[in-house]
């Protein structure tokens, strides 16, 4: 029929020939008012059983791709716009599509500064914790959560909060996401009628102007240098707006907002009536000293926290938190009950179990010495590879470090072309928001790789830039 063959590994008969039907009528292959053979004919050519066709015809009357006609047939239906069916030649084909992803890892070191160490997250603690509420906790765990948040996470990350980085705050306060990505689109749509400008660091990860670009806000772009965002490029003048910083450990930078400026952007806030987003990513990995303290102690009132377990467990668990001042807090619940923005009750419940037994505070401290020894291996390394070519800037903290190659040995660098030495990374330019102030500079994340992989990546590197060099 119509000349259809079916595959072993398409799926159902039924499933396949809906599927074929489907293409040649949207590609104009059968043109409308084309009458189908009857179910038993059809049947008899193809081979199958007539309540197969009979399925198969059903479906696609119901779609309305076809018509049935009383005493008269089964026809292709009218008014549906034909595409053209196109193949991408060979070579538009990403040849990455076609390497099995085993080959992939093998072959390609990715210096990711979003992913943590993955091989050492607690998989048979986190699977038992998972199995006992599935089979053990009431049938409400498979219902929808709270929009704030199960309440018994809530009062945990109360808890910690204040004991590991002095946060006093009611579990009323604080309002779970599905990471920070959501937290900071949540909180778009929450002041769209309150506040209109934003000031962002420069550079900063790319999604934080994205987001409130999409709610049409003013964006403002204020420069960053070794002591985090510099506050008083923010005029006076300007009022009501969001400061958005990560004054523990500034992303690329790897700087920490210092505590003349800390207390500025306070000061500019309570003055001029900002408010201040504080995205604290990985403070917990701090590998020299002690944690740097939060913003949000020194004014709680106009310091919104952000924090994600994205960094300190894995990001596929999507669970993140904001900590709200208490004026804000219906704003923002309102907003999450419209879009209808709820975290998954069964993870939210094993974090809660996982943190209240003490694994928490245990895989933070195993993390710790594992990134900190990466991070010793990665600074030893480049001195051997690079000697003084190159510079590790920024505060020994989290799972990326700032390497600046001088601009007077290598010139402008084509960072693009390292893909072909099987290297991944990004620049600062991939995060600024004009091109070419930041030449030489890049961000190197050791999380989730080896230290075997961090020292050929390093080498790989070394292989490229010489081609560079003066």
């Amino acid at each position: 029929m119509f000349g259809f063959i079916p595959t072993t590994d398409g799926g159902s008969f039924t499933k396949q020939l809906c599927s074929f039907l489907r293409e040649n009528i949207e590609t104009g292959a059968l043109a409308p008012g084309l009458r189908l053979p009857p179910t038993r004919q059809a049947a008899q050519e193809l081979r199958i059983a007539r309540n197969i066709m009979v399925e198969v015809y059903e479906q696609l009357t119901a779609e309305g791709y076809l018509t049935t006609r009383v005493g008269s047939g089964t026809y292709i239906s009218d008014g549906i716009q034909s595409r053209p069916l196109r193949s991408l030649p060979s070579s538009q084909i990403s040849q990455t599509s076609r390497v099995p992803a085993t080959k992939k890892k093998e072959n390609w070191i990715d210096f990711d500064a979003g992913s943590p160490d993955l091989i050492h997250f607690p998989r048979r603690l986190w699977s038992k914790y998972v199995r006992d509420i599935t089979n053990n906790d009431p049938d409400t765990v498979f219902d929808y959560s709270d929009v704030q948040g199960k309440i018994e996470l809530r009062e945990t990350i109360s808890q910690y909060v204040y004991r590991v980085k002095g946060i006093r705050c009611s579990s009323d306060q604080i309002i779970v996401t599905s990471g920070t990505s959501e937290a900071f689109l949540l909180l778009a749509a929450s002041f769209s009628d309150l506040l209109r400008t934003v000031y962002v660091e420069d550079p900063t990860i790319g999604f934080v102007a994205d987001i409130f670009q999409k709610w049409k806000y003013n964006i403002h772009h204020v420069d960053v240098d070794h002591q985090g965002m510099i506050i008083d490029r923010i005029p006076v003048s300007e009022s009501g707006g969001l400061i958005i910083l990560t004054p523990s450990h500034q992303y690329p930078t790897g700087s920490i907002l210092s505590i003349q400026r800390r207390q500025h952007a306070v000061r500019l806030a309570e003055t001029a009536g900002h408010y201040l987003l504080e995205d604290d990513y990985n403070s917990e990995f701090r590998h020299k000293g002690n944690p740097i303290p939060p913003l949000q102690i020194l004014a709680p009132t106009r310091v919104i926290y952000a924090s994600t377990f994205s960094k300190t467990l894995s990001p596929a668990l999507r669970i993140g938190y904001l900590i709200v001042p208490p004026e804000l807090i219906q704003r923002i619940l309102q907003t999450k009950m419209e879009l209808n923005l709820t975290a998954s009750g069964i993870t939210q419940s094993v974090l809660t179990r996982f943190i209240e037994d003490g694994h928490y505070d245990r895989h933070i401290l195993k993390m710790k010495a594992i990134y900190k020894k990466k991070r010793i291996l990665l600074v030893e390394q480049c001195h051997r590879i690079f000697g003084d070519d190159a510079k590790i800037l920024g505060d020994e903290t989290g799972m990326h470090a700032q390497i600046v190659f001088r601009p007077d040995l290598y010139g402008e660098i084509d960072w693009q072309q390292i893909e072909s030495f099987g290297v991944r990374l990004s620049t600062f330019d991939d995060y600024a928001s004009s091109i070419g102030k930041h030449q030489g500079k890049v961000v190197l994340g050791y999380g989730n790789l080896t230290e075997e992989e961090i020292t050929e990546g390093l080498w790989r590197i070394h292989r490229f830039l010489k081609s560079f060099k003066k």
